[in-house]
């Protein structure tokens, strides 16, 4: 790499340690920027980039067990802590209850009914009376789909119930659409739009241009996928966010989007398993 890219890279290591292991899938990144303009757009969103590793994503898992027993008000007998699948595909919110039940136990709620599928979780509190519902899942973006779960549960549900929340990171615009729906929704690491609404006004529309030049370097279709259905995230989240697990859709798609315009492997800095990604 050049001095200027090795002066750039080096500037933000301190605070973006989680980088000293992406140096060269960084530079090849980088490498796709046509300005000094778009190579700057790059360093200040990573500068700005929320990484959990593995230890601090712990303790916000055990803040989220410590929320439910010592603050939630439920009762062990009548709590059930739920996932957003849907189906049997794994996803965040499965990772963070595998994560999350063995910190239960070892807090004294060993027998506390997990349930990873949305949908199994709406028959068990209808057949079992586990009405003291906690959503829990690493990353909210849009919203869009906490949205849809709870107009499944308001559809399905046969007696009241009372539902909280609890995500480790989400995008304050997603937050905002969903949380009148919970009776209290806790988030550690609320973000707001990188560009939107973070960015000097006077920088924004620059900043908008490079990143959509940017994007244009990405291969636009995969097995039917649209990158446009990922534009600036998905829903435009527009977030800056990751962690040791799967990147979110909510992220720009040009730190994580596999395949170049040329159908190349681009290796990115970020990993995301979506299906159908693959050549």
């Amino acid at each position: 790499m050049n001095r200027k890219l090795f002066d750039k890279y080096f500037k933000i290591l301190p605070k973006q340690n989680w980088l000293a292991e992406k140096e060269s899938e960084l530079m090849k990144m980088v490498s796709s920027c046509k300005t000094v303009d778009q190579e700057d757009l790059i360093f200040s969103l990573l500068e700005d980039f929320q990484y959990v590793g593995n230890d601090i994503l712990k303790r916000y898992i055990e803040s989220i067990a410590d929320y439910i027993i010592n603050e939630s008000g439920y009762d062990i007998e009548k709590t059930q802590i739920i996932g957003m699948a849907m189906d049997d595909n794994p996803d965040s919110s499965q990772w963070i209850l595998h994560q999350l039940k063995p910190i239960m136990t070892k807090k004294g709620w060993n027998n506390v009914k997990i349930t990873t599928r949305f949908d199994k979780a709406i028959k068990l509190m209808n057949s079992e009376k586990l009405t003291q519902l906690i959503l829990v899942d690493e990353f909210i973006g849009s919203g869009q789909s906490v949205q849809g779960r709870i107009n499944l549960l308001t559809e399905r549900a046969k007696q009241s119930y009372e539902i909280k929340a609890c995500f480790v990171a989400g995008m304050e615009f997603g937050i905002e659409r969903v949380a009148k729906y919970f009776s209290d929704f806790r988030c550690f690491i609320p973000l707001k739009k990188a560009i939107s609404e973070k960015m000097a006004e006077a920088k924004r529309e620059k900043a908008i241009t490079n990143m959509i030049a940017l994007q244009s370097t990405l291969l636009s279709e995969i097995n039917g996928k649209n990158i446009e259905t990922f534009h600036f995230g998905y829903g435009g989240a527009e977030a800056l966010y990751s962690s040791s697990g799967n990147t979110p859709n909510s992220v720009f798609p040009y730190f994580w989007w596999p395949y170049d315009i040329n159908k190349q492997n681009r290796n990115p800095i970020l990993t995301r398993n979506e299906d159908g990604l693959g050549l």
